[in-house]
């Protein structure tokens, strides 16, 4: 499993230095607004971190697409051929996405066989914390962390994992660094901003919780990565 992780990480945060992501042709949803030019490639070189152990955890509560068809206007067979999804897990009112950052954390930690106490670095990456002023730390609290470590949230939306694991593998990386571990979380509770009588954006969003740990190690596990921002289309995303 952590050689598969490791290949997914190469080809997602990494383009290995000679292959490049090429522009997508805009459509013409976007061409009101511009869009990047530059072909997307490694900017960074190597970092001496590498991941050993995942973890992941879901609310129980399970909505299937046969229940949206009975919601809004919509079928299993509508949403399975434009999305590939067939249910999407949800948090109930009072359950909280701490929990669920705390339960794949606590899986990511027993894989890489790493005591919470020796974790140098947490990093909550979110849009929806519980707390507004940041949940890493009371996440950091509670798995057994110790208050030498240093937690943070992130966001970052749906880049959010990936930023945190390049910000992470920084700190692992930097010249004459203290930190040894670190403890990536990406988690959100979208449902809570869910408009259900939407059919066109409440088939998509779930609530979930995935974590990694990433130790500093004497050779590369994250080869090299590209992050670039574009927020030309922030008022197509506010509209209603």
């Amino acid at each position: 499993m952590i050689l598969n992780l490791i290949k997914i990480l190469q080809v997602t945060l990494i383009l290995a230095g000679t292959a490049a992501f090429q522009p997508f042709a805009r459509s013409p949803l976007s061409a009101s607004f511009p869009s990047s030019t530059t072909a997307l490639a490694a900017k960074a070189g190597k970092m001496m971190c590498r991941p050993t152990g995942v973890g992941s955890a879901t609310p129980d509560t399970v909505i299937t697409n046969e229940d949206l068809e009975k919601v809004v206007e919509t079928s299993d067979e509508w949403i399975r051929t434009r999305t590939g999804i067939a249910q999407r897990r949800v948090l109930l009112h009072g359950e909280k996405i701490r929990t669920l950052q705390i339960k794949a954390a606590q899986r990511a930690l027993e894989m890489a066989g790493v005591d919470a106490a020796d974790i140098d670095v947490v990093i909550c990456a979110t849009s929806s914390p519980d707390d507004m002023f940041g949940d890493a730390p009371s996440v950091a609290s509670a798995l057994g962390c110790t208050t030498d470590t240093m937690a943070f949230d992130l966001t970052a939306a749906c880049s959010g994992f990936l930023f945190g694991t390049v910000t992470a593998s920084k700190f692992l990386s930097a010249t004459n660094t203290q930190s040894k571990k670190a403890l990536v979380i990406g988690a959100d509770a979208l449902s809570r901003f869910v408009d259900w009588d939407d059919r066109n954006s409440c088939i998509l969003f779930g609530d979930g919780a995935g974590a990694m740990v990433l130790e500093a190690s004497e050779e590369s596990g994250v080869l090299g990565y590209a992050a670039h921002s574009n927020g030309a289309g922030y008022e197509e995303l506010q509209c209603s």
